[in-house]
């Protein structure tokens, strides 16, 4: 694993990012799958790039798409900045893939695109999931059961969790 990923875990045993967790099974199984497919880009060798890209597209393309149908039901301000969002990823995904897949692009620059598109959709995925997606699975739960979904998280040190008055 990459020396800048080794604690997204969280010492969560069955591997799945703690941030990724938001109690809706098909969200959270494509965050994971999502962050494994990053991980595989951001250790690619320069010949693998395009390939490893290209999965990543496929993925984030398809779950895009079911999330941005559930958007466009919701309506609002916030499901458009989120469409917008979407929008911009697969723009940024499409662009470097069009770079790393010619024949013509260096190796070395391909290296350097794979890492640094990497790192920051690894930066951006745990924000982006707590921020925006958290919001699309809560209003999912509460179409289907009528409630929010519960997250049990363990406390941090030092706090139990509720802010002192």
């Amino acid at each position: 694993m990459h020396e800048s990923t080794q604690n997204l875990n969280n010492g969560d045993p069955m591997g799945t990012p703690l941030f990724l967790n938001l109690g809706d099974e098909g969200l959270d199984r494509d965050h994971a799958h999502l962050q494994d497919l990053i991980l595989a880009l951001l250790d690619s060798r320069p010949e693998e790039a395009a390939d490893k890209l290209d999965r990543l597209r496929v993925h984030a393309r398809a779950h895009f798409d079911r999330e941005d149908g559930d958007l466009r039901h919701l309506g609002g301000s916030n499901a458009i900045c989120h469409l917008d969002e979407h929008a911009a990823v697969m723009k940024s995904l499409d662009e470097v893939w069009a770079i790393i897949r010619s024949d013509e692009t260096a190796s070395a620059v391909v290296e350097r695109l794979a890492k640094s598109l990497s790192l920051e959709l690894l930066r951006w995925l745990p924000e982006h999931v707590g921020e925006m997606d958290a919001g699309l699975a809560a209003e999912r739960t509460q179409s289907r059961f009528g409630g929010a979904p519960v997250r049990i998280a363990r406390s941090f040190p030092g706090g139990s969790g509720r802010s002192q008055s």
